[in-house]
C-alpha cells in the first residue's frame, strides 16, 4: 500500500430517483441492501476502505434529513450535513476545506456512496496508485472504467498520452452519449466511463473551484472560517442558499487542463445506478430472467422482477422490468430503466410527493 495518507470523502447525498419505487427520498438506496451482501451500500463503501483509511479519517457528506441514517449505518465518520443538496462541486469542495482545517497534507479520494465492486483488493492498489500521483503532482486525478458495452447511461473520459506513472493525461470529459456515439467510443479504444472516484490534494482541488468556479469558492471561503464553531450550521445554510447547484465534471474537469486517469482494470464496478444494472449482480435464468423474491416467468426473456412481499407473474414477456414496493408498482421496458427518475418527478409535480 502506499505510504501517501488517503482521507476519503464518500459522497451520500443522492436520492436514488432511479431505484424508485424502492428508493424513496427518506431512504434512498445508499442505504438500502440491494446486492445480496446483506450490508447496504453505503455500509459496503466503508468496509471496503477501511483497509486505506480508519474510520476516524474518513468524511461524509450526506443531506441532512439523511444525517441520523448515516450514523446509525456507518458510526465513527465524520459527518458534514448539507441543508440542501447543489450537487457534487459543493459537496467537494465542502470535503476539501474540512479536509485542510483537520486533515492537512492528506489526499482527498472522493467515492460515491452506492457503488458496487467485486475486487477491493485490485480496487485499493489502483486508490493507492492514484493517491500516489495525487500526492506528487498538482494533477486531477480520476479512475477510468474501461466500457464493455456502448452505455448511455455513464459519462466518458478520453485519455490521452500515458505517463512514467502509469496513468494517461486525459484530452477531454464527455456527458452522457447518445447510442451512436457510444459505440463510437467504445469501438475507438481511448475511452472510459467515468467512475465518479476522484483523487487529489485538497489545496489542488480548492484552487480549480477558484478558478471555474468563482462564486462556490467565495461561498466555501465563508464556510471554511466557520468551521468547528457555533456559527458553522447557519453559515453552510446561509452559502448553500445562494450557490449554483453543479457537478464537479461540468463545473470544474471539463474546463481543467491538469486531470490525470488510472484504468481500473478488472475491479468488476458497477454505479448500481438504474435496475437493469442492479440486476447483474445476481444469476439470472436459462432465459435470461433475472427474478427476485415471489416471482414467476413463463415463456419470457431478459426480464427484471423485483417482487415484495406478493406473487408477481409475467407470460409472455421480453425485455421488461417490473419493481413492486409495499405501495407503488412499476412497469418499463428495459432499455427505458435510465428514465424512471421521470416518474419520480412527474409525481412531485402533480402533488403526490409522499410516494417519493
Amino acid at each position: 500500500m502506499a505510504q501517501t495518507k488517503v482521507c476519503p470523502v464518500i459522497l451520500a447525498g443522492g436520492s436514488g430517483t432511479r431505484f424508485w419505487p424502492v428508493s424513496r427520498s427518506d431512504k434512498p438506496k445508499q442505504f438500502l441492501s440491494i446486492t445480496g451482501s446483506g450490508d447496504s451500500l453505503i455500509q459496503a463503501t466503508v468496509k471496503r476502505l477501511e483497509p486505506l483509511a480508519a474510520r476516524q479519517d474518513m468524511l461524509v457528506i450526506s443531506n441532512v434529513k439523511h444525517q441520523a441514517l448515516v450514523e446509525e449505518h456507518i458510526p465513527g465518520v465524520h459527518i458534514l450535513a448539507e441543508p440542501q443538496a447543489r450537487n457534487t462541486a459543493a459537496s467537494i469542495g465542502l470535503g476539501a476545506i474540512w479536509l485542510q482545517k483537520n486533515r492537512p497534507n492528506s489526499v482527498m479520494a472522493v467515492f460515491p456512496a452506492d457503488h458496487h465492486i467485486q475486487n477491493g483488493d485490485l480496487f485499493r492498489e489502483r486508490i493507492s496508485q492514484a493517491a500516489d500521483i495525487a500526492a506528487s503532482s498538482d494533477s486531477l486525478v480520476t479512475i477510468g472504467i474501461a466500457p464493455t458495452s456502448p452505455n448511455t447511461g455513464y459519462g466518458y473520459i478520453r485519455r490521452g498520452k500515458s505517463t512514467s506513472k502509469g496513468a494517461f493525461s486525459v484530452t477531454r470529459f464527455f456527458e452522457k452519449p447518445n447510442l451512436a456515439r457510444a459505440r463510437q467510443y467504445l469501438e475507438d479504444g481511448d475511452y472510459y466511463w467515468n467512475s465518479g472516484i476522484f483523487l487529489w490534494r485538497p489545496e489542488v482541488v480548492l484552487a480549480g473551484i477558484k478558478e471555474h468556479l468563482p462564486q462556490l469558492w467565495s461561498g466555501l471561503e465563508k464556510i471554511k472560517a466557520a468551521l468547528g464553531t457555533k456559527h458553522e450550521a447557519a453559515v453552510i445554510a446561509e452559502v448553500f442558499g445562494q450557490i449554483e447547484g453543479i457537478s464537479i465534471d461540468f463545473g470544474l474537469l471539463e474546463h481543467a487542463k491538469n486531470c490525470m486517469v488510472v484504468e481500473a482494470g478488472g475491479l468488476g464496478w458497477n454505479d448500481v445506478g438504474s435496475w437493469d444494472a442492479w440486476a447483474e449482480h445476481f444469476k439470472t435464468d436459462n432465459e435470461g430472467n433475472l427474478l427476485s423474491g415471489e416471482s414467476l416467468a413463463l415463456d419470457s426473456k431478459n426480464c427484471v422482477v423485483y417482487s415484495n412481499n406478493r406473487l408477481i407473474a409475467i407470460l409472455g414477456c421480453s425485455d421488461l422490468v417490473v419493481i413492486d414496493s409495499k405501495d407503488a408498482l412499476l412497469v418499463c421496458p428495459r432499455n427505458r430503466v435510465q428514465d424512471v427518475k421521470e416518474v419520480v418527478t412527474h409525481l412531485v409535480s402533480t402533488g403526490r410527493s409522499k410516494l417519493v
